[in-house]
C-alpha cells in the first residue's frame, strides 16, 4: 500500500501508483542498508547490543502498570527489529547471535576470573 502522505489524490491512479513505487524503492534501500551493517563485525556488534537493550531476552513483568507498559513497548520494537534482520539476512542474524553469545561467554568468564583469589591466596 502506497504512503498516504505521498498521495494527495487517492483517486488518481497514476498518483497511487507513483507512490507505491517510491515505497518500494524506499524500501529496497532500507533491506540493502541492513544488509550491509549485517555484513560488518561492527554493524552485527551494534545491532545485537541495541536487541539486547530493547530486552527482547526479558521478561516484561515490572512491579507498576507504566513501567510494565514502557517494557512491552521496548521489547515489541525489539522484536520488529529482529524480525526485520532475520528478513534481511539470516545467516548473517545467525553470525550476530553466535557472537553475542561467544561475547556474553568470555564476559562471564572475565568476572568469574576477577572474583576468584589467585593461587596463592586459596586455601588448601
Amino acid at each position: 500500500m502506497a504512503d498516504p502522505t505521498q498521495v494527495h489524490n487517492a483517486g488518481d491512479p497514476q498518483q497511487v501508483r507513483r507512490a507505491g513505487r517510491a515505497d518500494k524503492r524506499r524500501a529496497a534501500r532500507r533491506l540493502a542498508a541492513y544488509r550491509a551493517v549485517l555484513a560488518t563485525p561492527e554493524g552485527r556488534f551494534v545491532l545485537a547490543d541495541l536487541l539486547a537493550r530493547a530486552g527482547i531476552y526479558a521478561s516484561g513483568f515490572a512491579p507498576d502498570a507504566l513501567r510494565m507498559a514502557f517494557l512491552a513497548g521496548r521489547r515489541e520494537f525489539g522484536l520488529e527489529l529482529q524480525a526485520t534482520l532475520i528478513g534481511a539476512d539470516d545467516r548473517a542474524y545467525d553470525v550476530m547471535e553466535r557472537e553475542a553469545r561467544a561475547r556474553a561467554h568470555a564476559d562471564a568468564q572475565e568476572a568469574e576470573a576477577a572474583h576468584t583469589p589467585p593461587a596463592e591466596e586459596r586455601e588448601t
